[in-house]
């Protein structure tokens, strides 16, 4: 099926579990001035499933991409779930769409429901990681907080976290939240198998460090590495 009839298509399937109170609700939480249709989690994922069968890795990057072009909080979610399918492989056609769309990125939902796609780009190809270096002097602070967001796969066991560490370091006195909370997400992770070295990042950043990185990064902490800490305010 052509794109030109599969995304209306497409939207008429998402349209058909509008919901105006979630859709309320929706708006607020993410503080979003795009439209919003109150689609669930569940029932998008659905729908992306149900039309991503039997559809080229071609015809699901097209459709993504007219997906995220309406500019339509649901119908962009979407998008983002399209191109995390297993269907579509990490390429550099992959990753250009995703910089892509980050340029239109004014909120979390939008960044980290493409994540998954991003961890696959960036662990097929590593040489990623010197493009992201790039973002972490970026003046959009999305952009900024992508480069932890996109390489968190880096803070499990058996990947060497140094490098994102070094990042996260240099966004230690970043004024902005979402930044703060990104670098307590990464060392939260890094801290289910690596608690000496959270320990000792937050040591020797702590007084640059907001109150939200710090917990963030210490509520999963048993209490016995939490008291190597110098302080947390």
């Amino acid at each position: 099926m052509p794109n030109a009839k599969l995304t209306p298509i497409f939207l008429r399937q998402l349209q058909k579990h509008k919901n105006a109170t979630h859709a309320k609700w929706d708006k607020a939480y993410h503080k979003s001035s795009r439209t919003h249709w109150g689609v669930r989690a569940a029932f998008s994922k659905q729908v992306v499933k149900d039309t991503a069968q039997k559809r080229s890795e071609e015809e699901l990057l097209t459709l993504a991409k007219d997906l995220w072009a309406t500019d339509q909080f649901d119908a962009m979610i979407a998008a983002t779930r399209i191109l995390c399918l297993p269907q579509v492989k990490p390429s550099k056609k992959l990753w250009q769409t995703i910089k892509q769309f980050l340029k239109d990125v004014d909120g979390w939902a939008l960044q980290d429901n493409m994540a998954p796609a991003a961890w696959k780009c960036i662990l097929a190809d590593e040489k990623l990681l010197d493009e992201l270096n790039g973002w972490t002097e970026h003046p959009n602070f999305w952009m900024r907080r992508a480069v932890l967001v996109y390489t968190l796969p880096y803070a499990k066991l058996g990947r060497n976290p140094e490098r994102m560490l070094d990042w996260a370091g240099q966004y230690a006195d970043d004024e902005e939240w979402f930044i703060q909370k990104a670098i307590g997400w990464w060392l939260r992770d890094l801290g289910s198998h690596n608690s000496a070295r959270v320990i000792e990042f937050l040591n020797a950043y702590n007084t640059q460090l907001k109150y939200v990185a710090k917990h963030e990064a210490t509520r999963k902490l048993k209490p016995e590495w939490r008291k190597k800490i110098k302080q947390i305010n």
